[in-house]
């Protein structure tokens, strides 16, 4: 056979494969998945959202006019880029204060709670998003003590698709945010889920593009109607519920259904469940910007006590639980944990 028959027989075989699996759907680890149709629901628009989410918005804050420094952990291999943050770093450094990045420093390599609590006692406010490298116990010591003396903290995760994004990432499961994050996250009574959320009626550009709505009134959602988040991690605390999903969205993995605490308080501690609504590409999408105006707000509004944290103690403890029940998962008291799936 020549060169040119084996090209043929080449092209005829990928072609009938692919229209092959086409045909029959896609075999992942959940089973087989049938080939998706203009007919289904989970790839029209929207009823609730036609004919389009509002992107008119902008970040806007109140201050008392001084000078804030806020300080972003790239310490523990976070998974956060300049694009992730950009509008929020932007509109920080425009109002005056300073954002100033967390590095693990070499003069500190055996000791790295030394090295943050060095950083924190000039900051005032830390961001924290999806750190992939779990902290020592002493670190998080710092950070509630951080937070306990007046600091402001902004926890920032979603679900861990291992690299798989898409149609493709969503089918293929998700990875629990990990101990990585609940090594820091638990001592200011904070916990976040597994999986991500997901709903098949109402929804922004597909079924994971999902609205959430203040549950409470705060500070923190003034203003706010609904917000888009894009396949968020449940997470709740031992303070405040501020925002749920709408009725009807479910977990991917316990298939329940129900309206989910995506974003919460805890003290001087708030945590969400996507950081990728703060981003350029996000955050002008329905009242996101009205969030994490607000976010901004509450990070330069604090006023920490001078010189904290002075050293970590890994003995502290919060006593939160974190319970399922029909409507989600809320918080209670005890030790911080996460309901069984």
């Amino acid at each position: 056979m020549n060169v040119r028959s084996r090209l043929v027989v080449f092209v005829t075989v990928v072609f009938v494969t692919v229209a092959s699996v086409g045909a029959a759907g896609l075999v992942t680890n959940h089973g087989m998945t049938a080939q998706p149709t203009v007919d289904q629901q989970q790839f029209q628009p929207s009823a609730i959202d036609a004919p389009t989410v509002d992107r008119n918005g902008t970040i806007s804050y109140d201050d008392n006019g001084e000078s804030k420094t806020i300080v972003i952990d790239v310490a523990h291999s976070n998974d956060v880029s300049e694009e992730t943050l950009e509008p929020v770093v932007s509109a920080l450094t425009a109002g005056g204060h300073t954002v100033q990045y967390h590095e693990a420093s070499d003069e500190f390599d055996s000791d790295p709670a030394a090295d943050l609590n060095k950083t924190l006692r000039g900051a005032d406010a830390l961001i924290v998003v999806e750190p992939e490298t779990r902290y020592t116990a002493e670190e998080a010591a710092g950070v509630s003590a951080f937070a306990d003396a007046g600091g402001r903290v902004l926890f920032a995760a979603g679900p861990d698709s291992s690299g798989l994004g898409g149609l493709l990432g969503l089918l293929g499961g998700t990875q629990p945010t990990g101990d990585e994050f609940a090594a820091v996250t638990s001592p200011v009574g904070i916990a976040y889920d597994t999986g991500y959320l997901y709903n098949m009626e109402e929804y922004a550009n597909n079924f994971q593009t999902i609205y959430a709505t203040p549950s409470t009134d705060s500070e923190l959602t003034d203003g706010v109607n609904r917000v888009v988040f894009d396949g968020p991690t449940p997470v709740v605390a031992d303070g405040q519920t501020l925002l749920t999903t709408l009725e009807g969205t479910e977990h991917s993995e316990t298939r329940e259904t129900g309206a989910y605490s995506v974003f919460a308080r805890s003290g001087n501690a708030i945590a969400v469940g996507d950081p990728g609504f703060m981003s350029s590409t996000n955050y002008n999408r329905a009242d996101n910007d009205v969030l994490i105006s607000n976010i901004l707000e509450f990070l330069v509004s604090g006023e920490k006590v001078s010189g904290a944290p002075e050293e970590a103690n890994a003995e502290r403890d919060t006593g939160m639980k974190v319970e399922s029940s029909d409507t989600g998962m809320k918080a209670g008291s005890s030790p911080p944990q996460m309901p069984s799936t």
